[in-house]
């Protein structure tokens, strides 16, 4: 018994040396490296989400107006196709704002 107190005294008992403590410190610098990483792409991503609800919204407002421009219009999967087209545009368009993409004309 005395050799072992004698070990532990002259070994410390810091906590860095304890396995099991190194690898919960180190699971929990994991932890908050991911929160971090996280919480950045969602401040990054947060404008176009808002962006997105809003155009939800005004579809469903503005919805029964063109559904009657619209009757008769060819149909892409069940939408029909200049709505398509529009929201193309809209997220092509969306895409070269958020990475600041250079709109480029067409030459014919």
């Amino acid at each position: 018994m005395p050799d072992e107190l004698k070990e532990l005294f002259t070994e410390g008992t810091a906590p860095e040396r304890d396995p099991a403590f190194a690898l919960q410190v180190a699971a929990e610098i994991r932890r908050s490296r991911l929160r971090s990483r996280f919480l950045a792409f969602a401040l990054r991503e947060a404008p176009m989400l808002m962006l997105f609800v809003v155009l939800f919204a005004a579809s469903r407002v503005i919805a029964p107006v063109l559904a009657q421009l619209l009757e008769g219009v060819p149909q892409f999967m069940g939408v029909p196709v200049p709505m398509v087209a529009l929201g193309v545009l809209v997220a092509g368009l969306a895409l070269c704002a958020r990475h600041g993409l250079p709109l480029r004309r067409w030459h014919g």
